[in-house]
Order: structure tokens, then C-alpha cells, then sequence
């Protein structure tokens, strides 16, 4: 179950870290898309992406141990933080802003590949699947605290271009508990182990902030064509990231206007 992978995978040290690289999420050239999303891909025949869990803001997710896990969330972009537990200090984060780039604090935490996104972005992908599945009318149906049993094996899942291939899975209760608006505590217990946090769709903040400067960031430019180019422009004047959202912004603003001009 998701409990005991992501317990592997932590003591391994494989996730969001150096050694994720050794070990990459098998690749797909199609995913199974719910709906669009840039990110959470969620399963064939959905609505919407895991049936409306996937429109989460902020996310969390503890397996007990020294560390837990944090999730961003926007409908662009995304950010998977590794926070130590003794110290409340960030063991690592990957930020993925599509057009963009990905970034990785600190700088020295990831080489410029998104593996490491992706395998932290399919363990929350994993998590997202149980809650769809104990409760498949979405989080606008939780209004108290309820309670579903999950026993079935986990189908081939996507995040981004990363792909987690089918598994079983273990008979696992899934209890939530609804505790303001848009904010919802889950715990996943099977025979073993169990996975608690909060899923809360109210936060209404990027995911993170505009005056945060990418000193101290590993920044791993976006790149098309065949010769690799940069697609934002002047990227070494970029000192925050409000600076990389606004080049996008105009990026995409040259792009869609060369392309209507074509027409």
C-alpha cells in the first residue's frame, strides 16, 4: 500500500533527493487524463481528476518517522517539500512551473532533472487514488466525518511525464473528518500502517510567494527545439520568482500572438 512504498522509499533515501535520480519513474508517452490538468492526471472516465481530490491547495502527508511531506498545489503549478521533523527544517523542495521550469532548494539538493518531482508527485497521485476511491462523490460530499474501506489493487498512475506501473494494493480504511471550509483531515490505515494530514482546498496564495528570490534555488530552465533554447528570455535577469511568472506571462503572450498571425 502507499504507506509501506513511501516507508521504502525513505529509508532508502530515494525520494526527493540525489538518489532519486538512480531510479526513475517509468515514462509514458500518453497518460490516461480524467480532464486537463497539468500535473495530477487522475483516471480514465473521471469528471475531474480523482473525482475533485486533486483540486487541492495544500496538502500533507505524514507516515510518522523523522520526516513528513508538504504539497502545493495551483491549477499551473505545482511545489513538493521534504520537511524534517526534528527540526521543522526543509530537508528539500521541488517547485514545477510548466513553461518555466522546475527549481530545487537547496541548490545542491537535486541535479536538473524531474525525476524527483515526479516520483514525490506520484506518491501524492497514490494518496489522491484512495481518497477517490472511499469516497468517489469528491471532498464537496464530506460535511462530518465518514469513514470507507478501500480493497483493490492500484492501477497504473501519472504525474507529469512520470508513471508509477500497477500494483496491489492492501484493504486499507479510509477515514475523513471535515474540519473547516474547503479543509479536510484524512488518516489511511491498513493492517499494518497508517497515513494521516490535511487536504485543504482554502488557501488562496501562490505556491510560492512572488518575492521569493532564487538565490539559494537550483533553477532548471524550461527548453525547446532542437538546439535546447531557453524559452524565457534573458533568464539570468529573473531574480524572484514574480520575475519568472511575469516572463511567462509574456512568453506566452508573443506565442499566442505569433500563432494567431500565422492564421
Amino acid at each position: 500500500m502507499l504507506i509501506r512504498l513511501l516507508t521504502t522509499a525513505v529509508l532508502a533515501g530515494v525520494l526527493l533527493d540525489g538518489g532519486a535520480l538512480a531510479a526513475e519513474p517509468r515514462k509514458s508517452a500518453a497518460a490516461p487524463a480524467a480532464a486537463s490538468s497539468i500535473h495530477h492526471r487522475g483516471m480514465r472516465g473521471e469528471t475531474s481528476p480523482h473525482n475533485g481530490w486533486a483540486a487541492y491547495r495544500h496538502l500533507t502527508l505524514d507516515i510518522g518517522g523523522d520526516r513528513y511531506f508538504v504539497y502545493d498545489h495551483t491549477p499551473s503549478e505545482f511545489s513538493a517539500t521534504v520537511i524534517e521533523r526534528a527540526s521543522e527544517s526543509i530537508k528539500i523542495r521541488g517547485v514545477s512551473i510548466p513553461g518555466a521550469g522546475i527549481f530545487f532548494f537547496p541548490a545542491e539538493a537535486s541535479a536538473c532533472r524531474p525525476d524527483a518531482i515526479e516520483r514525490s508527485g506520484l506518491y501524492a497521485e497514490q494518496l489522491l487514488f484512495y481518497l477517490s476511491q472511499a469516497f468517489p462523490a469528491g471532498p464537496r460530499s464530506i460535511d462530518a466525518s465518514s469513514t470507507a474501506t478501500v480493497d483493490r489493487d492500484v492501477p497504473e498512475l501519472h504525474f507529469l511525464d512520470g508513471m508509477m506501473k500497477a500494483h496491489g494494493g492492501s484493504r486499507t480504511l479510509v477515514t475523513v473528518t471535515r474540519r473547516a471550509r474547503g479543509q479536510i483531515e484524512y488518516t489511511l490505515q491498513d493492517d499494518k500502517d497508517k497515513v494521516r494530514g490535511v487536504w485543504d482546498s482554502s488557501r488562496e496564495r501562490p505556491v510560492i510567494p512572488d518575492d521569493e528570490p532564487l538565490l539559494g534555488w537550483k533553477s532548471c530552465w524550461a527548453t525547446s527545439g532542437a538546439a535546447s533554447k531557453t524559452r524565457l528570455a534573458d533568464t539570468e535577469e529573473l531574480k524572484t520568482f514574480g520575475d519568472v511568472r511575469k516572463a511567462l506571462r509574456e512568453s506566452l503572450r508573443k506565442t499566442s500572438k505569433a500563432s494567431k498571425a500565422k492564421k
